[in-house]
């Protein structure tokens, strides 16, 4: 069994300390095997923001991998944006903005979802490359068939069910169909600042995918279907659709997932819908 905690868009510079005093005590306390952090560690790219993000990661007992978000590149400085857009990232967070993981019983490959530009006016949007793609499929063929696969990405792969039309990272049908080929069990992702979870089943391609119902802030992955999950933000005040601080706890068992939400009430936190 390997016990994960997913958290995603903690943005420094813009958060409540009392949510991260209780994150670092929940995770310490918990000592999850792995924790994922899934972009946007700072609201600025700003070197006082990425400072905070590297102590608040320095506290954490147990290991972690993440990636960057669109928030963790430089936003007024163009030129370090279009030239050294993850300098300050791979100085303060990690020098690998992709990163794999594997052990006996989990496979994880990460995607670097953020642009440094786009022909239009929204340069938040991610997307993911075909070179990316194929690279990814191959790493994940390499895995043990027997470990379960988990893929990581900023930007959503999947919209959430109220609104079907939400952007999603570029090329997202073209990926989920390489991780279907693969067997990968979830995909975990941000962006959105709100929590859901659907699936991604072989038939849906070209389709609306399908719903899942999550009893109580809780989701089953059985073999052979692809989770989307994403989480809500860890710790920032940037909070959207009134839903409050959010991350998922995961569990990986007999090749099989359990997803369930942790939410702060204001004091501790506690499972959604509990």
């Amino acid at each position: 069994m390997r016990r994960l905690a997913h958290i995603s868009d903690l943005h420094f510079g813009r958060t409540d300390p009392a949510v991260v005093e209780g994150l670092v005590a929940e995770l310490n306390r918990d000592r999850p095997d792995l924790i994922i952090a899934s972009g946007d560690f700072t609201m600025r790219s700003r070197r006082r923001e990425f400072g905070e993000a590297r102590a608040f990661l320095n506290r954490l007992e147990a290991p972690w991998i993440a990636v960057p978000g669109n928030h963790d590149i430089a936003y007024f400085k163009l030129f370090t944006r279009f030239f050294h857009p993850f300098r300050r990232y791979r100085r303060c967070i990690a020098e690998e903005t992709e990163p794999v993981y594997l052990d006996g019983e989990i496979g994880i490959v990460c995607f670097n979802t953020v642009r440094t530009w786009a022909p239009e006016t929204d340069w938040s949007q991610g997307k993911i490359t075909r070179a990316q793609i194929a690279k990814a499929e191959a790493t994940l063929a390499g895995f043990p068939a027997d470990v379960f696969r988990i893929v990581v990405g900023h930007h959503p792969f999947m919209p959430p069910p109220w609104d079907e039309e939400a952007r999603l990272v570029g090329r997202a049908d073209e990926a989920l169909a390489a991780f279907r080929r693969q067997g990968v069990g979830l995909t975990l992702a941000g962006h959105l600042h709100r929590h859901y979870a659907r699936f991604a089943e072989a038939e849906d391609v070209g389709a609306e995918p399908r719903r899942v119902a999550v009893d109580q802030g809780r989701a089953e992955v059985p073999r052979q279907r692809l989770l989307a999950v994403q989480a809500g933000s860890a710790t920032s005040t940037r909070l959207r659709g009134n839903e409050p601080n959010a991350y998922n706890r995961i569990r990986i068992e007999n090749g099989a997932a359990t997803v369930t939400v942790r939410i702060w009430n204001g004091a501790a936190w506690e499972d959604a819908g509990g």
